[in-house]
């Protein structure tokens, strides 16, 4: 799930967006290395599709990752392009959540705070959603035996134990980490560094959310410019 970005008025320089026309690819023929597990396809959320689809760019890189990882450990990809529909879905339920746990907001303070967790569904061609850019992918991994590597939170945990970095700022606290918290930390630490050096930029609220090529990508890294806009698979006979 990809979380809001600054806004431009918060941002020293904008990223023009120009659109490289790479199509969107499936991203799960090649199981020796990435597994695709969609979540929110098997959880039936409205507007979800059973295959994770990403640029053929983020794919390269997404291969380049996997064989960095040790021998027979694999992406596990739960989330690629989303299309407006799943991210409406996604932002209504969130606003329902907030809503039934936290009785005291008002509907702006809700949805200020839903914007925290999952993006606006918003139609601007120049700053769509990163999920419908097919440049973001929410993944973990797994070892040798199939084994989810344990990161310290579930996928979609909307609580501070999501972001990336929770672990070590508690180190600087000056806080004492039990065994389990610092195997999340370190296996944090591997993804992080699996994507980062394949030219990903990990959002950092969450630590399974990165992006690569979109705009939300281009204000972290301060690139010039990003490459992928709004975009949807070629489905021939879909609608």
């Amino acid at each position: 799930m990809i979380l809001k970005e600054k806004t431009h008025s918060n941002i020293p320089f904008v990223p023009k967006l120009e659109e490289n026309g790479e199509p969107l690819i499936p991203a799960s023929c090649y199981p020796e290395r990435i597994l695709v597990r969609p979540q929110y396809f098997i959880q039936g959320l409205e507007g979800s599709i059973p295959e994770c689809y990403v640029r053929r760019g983020v794919y390269e890189r997404l291969v380049e990752a996997a064989e960095s990882l040790p021998k027979g450990w694999k992406l596990i990809l739960l989330d690629c392009w989303r299309s407006l529909e799943l991210q409406k879905t996604l932002f209504f339920k969130i606003c329902k959540e907030l809503r039934e746990s936290n009785k005291d907001l008002t509907e702006e303070e809700i949805r200020k705070k839903a914007e925290t967790f999952v993006a606006l569904p918003s139609e601007d061609p120049m700053h769509p959603p990163g999920h419908a850019t097919g440049g973001a992918v929410d993944l973990t991994i797994s070892d040798a035996k199939g084994r989810i590597l344990y990161m310290g939170s579930d996928f979609d945990e909307t609580t501070e134990r999501s972001f990336t970095n929770y672990y070590k700022d508690l180190v600087k606290e000056g806080k004492a980490l039990s065994g389990r918290e610092k195997e999340a930390m370190r296996n944090r630490d591997i993804l992080l560094e699996v994507m980062e050096r394949s030219g990903f930029s990990n959002y950092p609220k969450e630590w399974w959310h990165f992006d690569f090529g979109n705009i939300n990508w281009a204000i972290r890294t301060g690139a010039r410019k990003a490459i992928y806009g709004k975009t949807s698979p070629n489905f021939r006979w879909a609608g």
